[in-house]
């Protein structure tokens, strides 16, 4: 019989050993990467036979470009519907998806890298629009509150997108191999976290099952996990304090203007800042040189600015929760955004911004397992990090529209996939988790979509570094790996 103890130690070092092998395969192929292949767009051309697949000859600069989006040719057809597939299930988790869209559209579509993250803009923010109207709308069934978490996505939606510029700036600076492994490190971390929420939650679920089956076969009654007007004594005989009854029928509010306020304006401030200060690829139409004294001015103005509204939600989240806990609030999950609660998911969600601006993925892919992990419902987590992933992948895709990066047919194009995706997904996992009464598949299908992610990924990185390894061969005349070892 194999040793219980032997087995703990092979499951406690088997994440080491993942990350390890993911490191070392890696390090031997992204690492040689010094420079790919050319963009398909710069290849001359003088007829549209004389350029890749799903590419035509521009017929004055005589160079390669991508097709229009119509006709769709067989490849696109079948990677629209892997994009519907992908985005619903990523957007119903509240994860973005980018990091799995993005090799689809260069592998299916056939866009540039460049290109395809640009476009992934447009599929993250149509589905996290689509599952926020579809589930963040919505009510809690069991406490007639609104679904969304507005006090925490306020608090973290500044501290993301100051985080984000500032990562933003830490990748242009850092080779792509390191970029790499801090994205695939992330990934396996936060996979293992969820992994274990999940289990957690799942556990849960069927010991209530069995309760409930017991306490059904001797009659016994059931006491509800808290009462609906509070849980201090003396509201059971006294009824509901007024200033509670007011925060009840507030948190039924689905779509609370006033907490939302903020986060406009913030968006909006940000996006005109980007524009006026411009970036290398999107020059400034106010005379701004790029990396100049003005454009770095501005970009300090943008990061103070968002400190300043997270200083301020901050204060105010402090003040509603010290309220609720005063008046005896029916809290209906583990989280409490008490003065240490907002401290610690405050560096989280700025590590979380920093962390998708160096590894170009959507903030959604890192906070919704840390709200997990903070005790937040998976159906409430989900909605939230949706919310936060609509603001921030906005400013994104109106950056490149702006900028001339997408087309309008594109974006209606993929818009309507990604909407469409996350429609239909997720009315499917909510009829799933309401039928069935387990939280725990939206965590299953974090899970899944994560784990795809890392596998992507890895692939990805792995073909991209074979072609540019035959590349360097051909051009050296022998194995770019023979030829470091030799070298050295």
């Amino acid at each position: 019989r194999i040793n219980a103890e032997y087995m703990g130690g092979v499951k406690k070092m088997l994440p080491k050993v993942m990350i390890a092998l993911l490191w070392a395969v890696l390090v031997l192929g992204v690492s040689c990467n010094e420079s790919g292949p050319s963009d398909p767009h710069l290849k001359e051309c003088k007829v549209d036979t004389d350029c890749p697949s799903l590419h035509v000859c521009h017929s004055i600069l005589n160079l390669c470009e991508h097709k229009p989006v119509f006709p769709l040719q067989s490849s696109e057809i079948y990677g629209s519907l892997l994009v519907i597939i992908v985005a619903g299930l990523a957007n119903a988790g509240g994860l973005g998806g980018g990091a799995i869209l993005t090799p689809i559209l260069m592998i299916f579509f056939g866009y540039s890298a460049s290109a395809s993250v640009m476009l992934s803009y447009i599929l993250v923010f149509g589905g996290s629009l689509g599952n926020f109207f579809l589930t963040g709308l919505s009510k809690d069934p069991e406490t007639g509150r609104r679904v969304v978490n507005y006090d925490l996505a306020m608090l973290c939606l500044p501290l993301l997108l100051m985080g984000t510029l500032i990562g933003v700036k830490i990748n242009r600076a850092l080779p792509e191999i390191a970029i790499i492994l801090v994205l695939v490190t992330l990934i396996v971390i936060l996979l293992k976290k969820v992994t274990s929420k999940a289990t957690s939650i799942y556990q849960k679920e069927n010991a209530q099952r069995e309760a409930q089956k017991l306490k059904d076969k001797t009659g016994d009654v059931i006491i509800p996990r808290y009462s609906a007007i509070g849980n201090r004594d003396e509201d059971l005989n006294d009824g509901p304090h007024p200033e509670l009854t007011t925060i009840l029928e507030e948190e039924k509010n689905v779509f609370p203007v006033r907490k939302l306020t903020p986060a406009l304006l913030l968006v909006v401030l940000i996006i005109g800042l980007s524009v006026i200060k411009g970036t290398k690829r999107f020059p400034s139409h106010f005379g701004i040189e790029f990396c100049g004294v003005t454009y770095w001015s501005l970009l300090i103005l943008a990061i103070a600015v968002c400190y300043a509204v997270y200083h301020v939600a901050s204060h105010e989240v402090v003040k509603s929760y010290e309220a609720k806990e005063r008046l005896g609030f029916p809290f209906e999950d583990e989280f409490r955004l008490n003065t240490h609660t907002i401290g610690n998911v405050s560096m989280y969600a700025f590590i979380a911004g920093v962390m998708a601006g160096v590894a170009g993925i959507g903030g959604g892919m890192i906070m919704s397992p840390l709200l997990l992990e903070y005790g937040l419902r998976p159906q409430s987590a989900s909605s939230t990090s949706s919310l936060t992933v609509v603001f921030t992948s906005f400013i994104s895709l109106t950056l490149a529209v702006l900028g001339g990066f997408v087309d309008i047919d594109q974006v209606v194009w993929f818009f309507c996939l990604s909407i469409l995706g996350s429609l239909i997904v997720s009315s499917f996992l909510n009829f799933l988790v309401q039928k069935f009464k387990r939280q725990s598949i939206i965590l299953f299908t974090l899970i899944g979509v994560i784990a795809t992610s890392l596998i992507v990924i890895v692939i990805s990185s792995g073909i991209k570094a074979v072609s540019y390894t035959h590349l360097r061969a051909h051009e050296t005349g022998r194995n770019l790996v023979c030829r470091l070892l030799l070298e050295k």
